[in-house]
């Protein structure tokens, strides 16, 4: 091919890249342009050279072709400009990473464990098998005697329930390449994630064990000996009494009892909030910093079952109200981790193990006051 006109191609392409680039907004082209732009200068001076020793001629200054150097410089600005919208600014001095590793995992952003946990009575027995505990259901009442009379008699009535060692497992892998990963501790979080594990089975314990063999005797079990005497208050719907009727509905016929917590589900909390005045009001002050309802404390456990949801049964047992004092749980050994590369050791797979025997029931007679869902008329 004549070495002129290729060279006279060349240079018409030139300048069709400069018309491109100052109309071209995608970078992916532009990188492309940038990429032709270099090899047709390259072309370009190969075929100088060759023109130049075909025809003999004495060498000649090199001259710059200034168009060339603004059309590469208008290229890279301008694919600079695109980049900038896919970058991140992690500093003051606005240093520019277009991939970032981050050293750390991210955690669930959202609290995973209902605050009942550490709320309830925790007593250590460590090496205990049972626990037996006693509690007063109710105090005599002294009589009027008159002059050489035998004496009143008068003795307080007690109650007495067993709570039994129950058996909480957790067992994980992971390989040995995240272990051993300096940047991100994979290993730390599976630990968190073995004491988030037993402390969630806690939780759902202290509401719904059965108190059958190896579990907790929930509040809401039939077995919890010290509420046997109680009858849930049955309730249809959330309405504006609702709450007034669970305070006075608590306790016995002398007090309306102070420190008590509403144990409900978010769903509840949102049904308590929602209810309105006739002129618009809202009959609740919910606070969700202090977590009260009209200063009255609450938990919320997503264990409980929303009396608020229609598709909740009825005779579901929804709300606890009562002192978290008196529910216990004892502690008969601390959390145990063991670590193992034995087990799958051809595979490079490590095992961590974790047991903890421990056990709960409600102590405090009467203790809980329990709303159960009533079926509509």
């Amino acid at each position: 091919m004549n070495l002129e006109l290729r060279r006279k191609e060349i240079e018409s392409r030139l300048t069709e890249i400069r018309s491109l680039v100052d109309n071209e907004g995608d970078l992916e082209k532009l990188e492309t342009l940038e990429s032709e732009t270099s090899t047709l200068q390259e072309e370009r001076s190969m075929i100088d050279k060759k023109m130049s020793i075909a025809t003999k001629t004495e060498i000649k200054p090199i001259i710059i072709d200034n168009r060339t150097q603004i059309d590469k410089e208008k290229l890279e600005l301008r694919g600079q400009q695109l980049r900038e919208k896919r970058v991140i600014q992690v500093s003051s001095q606005e240093i520019l990473l277009p991939e970032h590793t981050a050293s750390g995992l991210a955690p669930v952003p959202f609290v995973q464990v209902s605050s009942l946990v550490d709320r309830v009575n925790v007593i250590n027995l460590n090496g205990g098998e049972t626990y037996k505990k006693s509690f007063v259901k109710e105090n005599g009442i002294a009589g009027t005697t008159l002059e050489g009379q035998p004496y009143s008699e008068t003795e307080p009535a007690f109650g007495y329930l067993t709570i039994s060692k129950v058996k909480l497992t957790v067992y994980t892998e992971i390989t040995e390449e995240l272990e051993k990963l300096p940047s991100i501790p994979y290993q730390a979080e599976v630990l968190r994630n073995i004491n988030l594990s037993l402390k969630k089975r806690i939780s759902q314990q202290i509401l719904l064990g059965t108190g059958n063999t190896n579990t907790f005797t929930g509040i809401f079990s039939e077995n919890a000996i010290a509420l046997a005497d109680k009858g849930a208050l049955e309730i249809v719907a959330i309405t504006d009494s609702t709450l007034d009727d669970i305070i006075f509905a608590y306790g016995g016929d002398e007090e309306v009892e102070g420190g008590a917590v509403l144990i409900l589900n978010k769903a509840d909390l949102r049904a308590f909030a929602g209810l309105k005045a006739s002129d618009g009001k809202k009959v609740h002050t919910i606070d969700t910093i202090n977590r009260t309802i009209d200063g009255i404390p609450y938990v919320i456990n997503g264990n409980c079952s929303a009396l608020s949801n229609a598709a909740t049964p009825a005779n579901s047992y929804c709300i606890a109200y009562g002192s978290l004092k008196n529910y216990e749980v004892p502690i008969f050994s601390p959390i145990e981790i063991s670590k193992s590369t034995d087990y799958k050791f051809k595979d490079g797979i490590i095992s961590f193990k974790a047991s903890l025997f421990t056990g709960g029931n409600v102590v405090g007679y009467n203790g809980f006051l329990r709303i159960k869902k009533k079926a509509a008329v």
